[in-house]
């Protein structure tokens, strides 16, 4: 299988960051630092239902958390995947996205076909300040906001952590994508998140996507916000399995796998 020319769709440099909008083989994709640095998203363009990076699918396993979301707040935006699997996926949600950069939001909004109708609000802000200042509960909030392949330290910090727990409604979930090592060297870090989220939301699971754990990889964190609705692996596991037999469309085969390692420390 060749990959296929690049076709460059855009570039600009924001206030912040450079952004590269390209296409190849039928996959869209947006980058953070030019043409050669780490994606930041992606979609299939003629199945823009299919969840594309394992990370992607993995977050969509909090239906097994909290089968029914009516309010989602998503920090930081990227390609918008996040936002537009949550509006298919749960019809009733109001939505609220974040980002420190509105060139993201518009590039979101032109090249990867994020909902704009009103359940969704967009706002240019730093959520670090933005969300302790908040008022509204959420039953859903994911955490997707990188600098450089790093989450910014403010978001892993016990301050920002129970500031966003305060956001959250009763039985709420709160989901995080980091990139850290679980085992080894430096998986310290990962282990003083692991426990600040459990002392300043709830019960934590992680859904490790990669090989090594001794390497950094991508892991999503689920905190759920009492009361619990599932606290059993076996529960938890059947309907994560559920979900993807039941949106075939939207996972890849490999998904099959994801429910096997979600699991709690």
């Amino acid at each position: 299988m060749t990959l296929g020319v690049i076709k460059t769709l855009y570039q600009a440099k924001s206030a912040h960051q450079d952004l590269y909008v390209g296409e190849r083989n039928g996959v869209r994709f947006l980058r953070f630092g030019g043409m050669h640095a780490g994606w930041q998203g992606a979609c299939v363009v003629k199945h823009p239902e299919r969840l594309y990076f394992p990370y992607q699918q993995a977050f969509s396993l909090h239906v097994a958390f909290r089968p029914t979301v009516k309010s989602f707040l998503a920090v930081g935006v990227g390609s918008g995947t996040a936002i537009s699997h949550v509006h298919r996926r749960h019809p009733q949600a109001q939505i609220l996205a974040v980002d420190l950069d509105g060139e993201v939001l518009d590039v979101a909004k032109r090249f990867f076909s994020v909902p704009t109708d009103d359940r969704v609000y967009y706002v240019e802000a730093d959520a670090r300040a933005y969300v302790p200042r908040m008022r509204s509960q959420f039953d859903l909030i994911f955490i997707d906001a990188f600098y450089q392949e790093r989450t910014p330290k403010t978001f892993l910090s016990p301050v920002f952590l129970e500031a966003a727990a305060s956001r959250m409604a009763p039985g709420g979930t709160f989901a995080m994508n980091v990139i850290m090592r679980t085992e080894g060297e430096h998986s310290d870090h990962f282990i003083r998140l692991y426990e600040a989220l459990q002392s300043t939301i709830g019960p934590t699971w992680m859904l490790p996507i990669g090989v090594s754990p001794y390497s950094p990889r991508n892991i999503i964190l689920f905190a759920q916000k009492s009361p619990v609705i599932v606290d059993s692996v076996a529960q938890v596991r059947a309907r994560a399995r559920t979900e993807i037999a039941r949106y075939p469309a939207v996972y890849a085969p490999y998904a099959r796998l994801l429910p096997l390692f979600l699991r709690r420390l």
